[in-house]
């Protein structure tokens, strides 16, 4: 086969790209690869950008959680966060549950982000556009900043924790853990999925409930013009993995995505409520 001027060329920069680990079909990953967490939420939590994919990513856990907390089973001391992004709107939503929030973030830029809105730092990102969705503040702009104030109060610690990696954290047990999309974005295969589900076990207590906002089938998400990991899975994989997590699934509430752009690709979105029956 003979190769023209333009293919030859193409085969080196394939070539060197990998010599430099830069292989243009390899993904970023959330916890290892730096980027502007700005680009994250201007992406997925304001609507302008993709109607359909704010209201799937942002909308759709915040109205399942509302529904799932209106029930009264859920509630306690203590939340532990684990979540991608500086993002508050599942915070906001569950926060008026619990008296003492504990935030984890592998991503140190995020971590800074997410700190400066605690701070209330003018340049800091602006949720108000959610308050739409809290029918009981809805209109009044008094009413959400007391609520964001609220939130600001009991978030009370913020750790850089990796729990892709063998780290110990020195955390009381918890009576609730959030999760949203992290787990699927920082885990490089199943494997890694299965012990970081292990490791949130670890920070429950026995009848403590973990939420988890993931995707089926997630392909990958774009933040700018990189495209990083998300795991594949399905709702088979993700069931037995937290059964052997300790946990029974009280609840799961999908949705079928609608997304037509690149900037996310994955089959469904779910919110899974599960109870911790016994230490593993």
């Amino acid at each position: 086969m003979i190769l023209d001027a333009n293919q030859i060329l193409g085969h080196v920069n394939r070539k060197t790209l990998k010599r430099f680990g830069m292989d243009p079909g390899s993904l970023k990953h959330y916890h290892e690869h730096e980027f502007d967490p700005k680009h994250l939420l201007n992406t997925y939590v304001l609507p302008e950008t993709d109607k359909t994919l704010h209201e799937e990513i942002i909308l759709f856990p915040m109205k399942t959680l509302q529904s799932l907390l209106s029930s009264g089973k859920i509630a306690g001391k203590t939340l532990i966060d684990f979540s991608s992004g500086p993002n508050v709107s599942h915070l906001l939503t569950i926060c008026d549950y619990f008296s003492d929030i504990i935030v984890l973030e592998p991503n140190d830029l995020c971590m800074r982000e997410m700190e400066k809105w605690r701070k209330g730092e003018e340049e800091s990102f602006d949720w108000s556009h959610l308050s739409e969705h809290f029918p009981e503040l809805k209109g009044d702009r008094k009413k959400w900043m007391e609520k964001e104030e609220t939130l600001r109060r009991k978030i009370n610690n913020m750790m850089i924790c990796d729990l892709s990696k063998d780290e110990s954290l020195p955390l009381l047990k918890a009576d609730c853990l959030m999760s949203l999309y992290l787990i699927g974005h920082t885990s490089k295969d199943k494997e890694a999925y299965r012990k970081i589900i292990k490791k949130l076990s670890s920070f429950l207590n026995v009848g403590g409930h973990l939420l988890l906002v993931g995707a089926f089938n997630a392909k990958h998400f774009f933040i700018g013009e990189d495209k990083y990991h998300s795991l594949i899975m399905d709702e088979e994989f993700f069931r037995k993995a937290l059964e052997d997590g300790g946990f029974i699934i009280e609840n799961l509430e999908k949705l079928d995505s609608k997304v037509t752009s690149d900037l996310a690709k994955y089959d469904q979105l779910f919110l899974a409520s599960a109870k911790k029956v016994k230490e593993v």
